[in-house]
């Protein structure tokens, strides 16, 4: 049931630097500027693929005033993204030519945000399709990234994690899972931290896992219900319906459906060009425009 990850967000402290990062550096598109709909006067925006496809999403909170990051006992790690073969020297220059400190490891590139948000680049066996390829950029093609390739859970109570991962419908052997076809990897590692991880810059708030369609996301209720687990809420989000629930140890998890996506008020062509609202809160556009006073 479970296709894989849908989608990572994190907080970052301002946009336009955020949007230089990930719009004019790594060259990912802008598909949705909205507003967090759990608190209206946050801004969220969605960054992805041309078409901004599930699998491809890193969504941000702007928090002008957040403070710095403190992991502790549990908490998302770093975020791996694939890219091609033989883009990895590619990248290197690039990042070495907008003085985005970056290193070679054993597996990929590591380099992070200007939040401090980590991630690797890790070359596949692919390349991005020609549709979904962003055009903004002098990135060609061949070099861009292509999706989010795995995810990190950092806990203390790792066996028990994993076992939660299973129960949902997560395969797999040695704390890597994931789902056939997927494309997509989760890694739990053990964290030796003891104190609670304090949300900051940089610190990701969920990782969100793709269903098909929004009965499968029914259908996923109607099973953590059935396993006892804890259900932090169940919404219908407009572009997608949404799940949250919590690990074991405290990390907040969604599963949300790949329909109708961010096409539901913009055309492919005109994603993030406007100011986005889903449809039940359009009578609220007024008051929501007039407290961010143009600066949207």
């Amino acid at each position: 049931m479970i296709q894989g990850i849908h989608h990572v967000s994190a907080f970052i402290k301002d946009f336009k630097t955020s949007h230089h990062f990930y719009h004019d550096i790594l060259g990912y598109r802008l598909v949705k500027n909205t507003v967090n709909q759990e608190n209206l006067h946050m801004r969220h925006l969605f960054y992805g693929d041309y078409e901004g496809t599930p699998g491809t999403i890193l969504t941000y909170f702007e928090i002008p005033r957040i403070g710095h990051t403190y992991n502790g006992a549990a908490y998302f790690g770093r975020i791996t993204l694939a890219v091609p073969k033989s883009s990895l020297s590619f990248w290197k220059e690039r990042f070495d030519r907008f003085e985005v400190a970056a290193e070679f490891d054993q597996d990929g590139l590591l380099f992070a945000d200007p939040d401090g948000m980590e991630f690797r680049l890790l070359e596949v066996d692919e390349v991005i399709d020609p549709g979904k390829a962003t055009r903004h950029s002098e990135i060609p093609a061949p070099k861009q990234i292509i999706q989010i390739l795995m995810a990190n859970f950092c806990v203390n109570t790792p066996l028990e994690t994993e076992k939660w991962l299973r129960e949902l419908g997560f395969q797999g052997k040695d704390g890597l899972l994931g789902n056939d076809g997927a494309g997509s990897y989760t890694q739990v590692y053990p964290s030796f931290l003891t104190k609670k991880t304090r949300f900051g810059r940089g610190t990701i708030d969920h990782i969100a896992y793709s269903l098909k369609t929004k009965e499968d996301v029914d259908l996923l209720f109607e099973l953590a219900q059935k396993l006892g687990l804890e259900i932090e809420e169940f919404v219908d989000r407009g572009y997608f319906k949404s799940l949250y629930l919590r690990d074991p140890a405290g990390l907040r998890v969604e599963f949300a459906s790949m329909e109708p996506g961010f096409t539901l008020d913009e055309q492919i062509e005109d994603l993030g060009e406007t100011f986005s609202l889903p449809p039940f809160l359009e009578n609220k556009r007024a008051e929501i425009e007039a407290y961010f006073g143009g600066n949207l």
